[in-house]
Parts: C-alpha cells; sequence; structure tokens
C-alpha cells in the first residue's frame, strides 16, 4: 500500500471584527492615520472658507431677518449655509395645540413680517391669524396638505428650501421632508423661544 502524501492545509486569517486587525504598537494613540493628501486639504480649505464667521455686517443682516422670521440666527444661518437660499415662506400646521398654545401661536406669527405664511389647522381659526396668512388650509388629509403645500410655494413663486416649517406631529414632519423644505420645527420649540 502507498503511503498517503500528506495534505497541506492552508490557513486563511479570520478578522472577526474590523478592530481586531487594527492593532497598533507602543506609543500609538490609536487614532485614525493621518491623510495629508491632495484632495483632503483642498476640502478643509474650502470648508474653512465657508465656515469662516461673516462680516459684522452680513451677520447682523442675517440675525436681523432671522429675527423677523422668529428664527434663531443658528437656524437661519444653517439653512443659507446648506441650501444656499434665503427663507422667504413659512408653513405652520397648529392642529395639536392646546387653547393657550393656540392664542401664543397666533400672536407670534401675526408679528412676523417679510414672509409668505401659510396656516394649517384642524379647528377654527383667529380672525387675525386669517387676515395675516396668505393662505389657509385644512390639515385632516395629507395628500391635500401635501398638494396644498406645492401649490403655496408655486403661487409665491417660492422655492421648497426657501420654506419652512413648524409642525406637531410625525405627519408634518413627513409632509415638510417629502416637500423637500429647507427647515423644520416643531411648534413646542418655535413658540416656546418667544415666552
Amino acid at each position: 500500500m502507498l503511503a498517503a502524501a500528506p495534505v497541506r492545509r492552508r490557513v486563511f486569517p479570520v478578522q472577526l471584527a474590523p478592530y481586531e486587525a487594527a492593532r497598533v504598537g507602543i506609543g500609538h494613540n490609536g487614532g485614525p492615520t493621518l491623510d495629508l493628501s491632495w484632495e483632503v486639504w483642498l476640502w478643509r480649505k474650502a470648508s474653512a472658507e465657508v465656515h469662516k464667521p461673516p462680516r459684522r455686517e452680513i451677520a447682523l443682516h442675517r440675525l436681523k431677518r432671522a429675527e423677523r422670521l422668529g428664527l434663531d440666527y443658528r437656524s437661519y444661518a444653517g439653512v443659507l449655509l446648506n441650501r444656499g437660499t434665503h427663507l422667504g415662506a413659512a408653513i405652520f400646521l397648529l392642529d395639536g395645540l392646546g387653547e393657550r398654545e393656540l392664542r401664543v401661536a397666533s400672536d407670534r406669527i401675526v408679528a412676523i413680517l417679510d414672509c409668505h405664511i401659510l396656516v394649517g389647522s384642524g379647528d377654527g381659526f383667529d380672525p387675525a391669524l386669517t387676515a395675516r396668512a396668505d393662505a389657509v388650509v385644512a390639515t385632516s388629509d395629507p395628500r391635500a396638505l401635501q398638494r396644498a403645500i406645492d401649490r403655496f410655494i408655486l403661487g409665491h413663486c417660492g422655492t421648497p428650501s426657501g420654506t419652512f416649517m413648524v409642525g406637531t406631529g410625525a405627519d408634518h414632519l413627513r409632509a415638510a421632508e417629502d416637500a423637500g423644505l429647507g427647515l423644520f420645527l416643531w411648534a413646542k420649540d418655535y413658540f416656546r423661544a418667544v415666552n
């Protein structure tokens, strides 16, 4: 009988987790590797250029515009940097607010200047709020709400990224995302900022 030749088995290294292979020696701080490529340098330079503090006049103009819309500077400047457009229209969906909250919201919305406003609610509207709003819509049907948002934006020659929404529920957040709006704020946060 012939003796069988020994079988050579190949050993494949098994990597159980990504960090297992990344063991480093003494003196290494465990941080990421340094990427000194040309693309990274260009990206960092461009990012620093965009995010540098604006001149005083520009910052004051943005602050004044943000205050007229009832927003804080950071939210307004964030939309401006991310979307590249100024906010010029607002959508307020007020269903789900209590009577006191609705009065506060109505007073705050009426005080907004230099902005097109769409107001939606399942309940009755305050006459001053109805007079200030460019459009009023019932928010019970999501499809009708989406069509009303689209008609409102197109009717005022606006863009979705130049519009922000203040809403009270997850369906309002979904409507803002579907419409591609520049900013969504929760009503409790937006109306609390004044008090």
